[in-house]
């Protein structure tokens, strides 16, 4: 199984990604995504793929979202990103 960090998960590509990664669930694992400010998107998201790491554009919303999802590592801002793009 290929584990998958997709960058901009919230926008038009990201989602594409997201999408063709759900047709193939015993060949894919999302297991980082990065988000900007669309939050409501990105519950969405989580709730189908439950990645282990997330990171936002600000601070703040990492904050609000770690008290709704616990099991998350959340990052934010252009550390974070790297984060998600690193992630292994």
């Amino acid at each position: 199984m290929k584990r998958l960090a997709i960058l901009g998960s919230t926008g038009s590509v990201g989602s594409a990604c997201l999408e063709i990664a759900e047709s193939f669930p015993d060949e894919f694992q999302i297991v980082a995504v990065a988000a900007g400010r669309n939050l409501d998107r990105l519950r969405q998201q989580m709730a189908h793929h439950r990645p282990t790491l997330v990171s936002v554009a600000e601070a703040e919303a990492a904050l609000t979202l770690a008290a709704e999802y616990p099991d998350t590592r959340w990052v934010a801002g252009e550390d974070g990103l790297l984060d998600v793009a690193r992630c292994e």
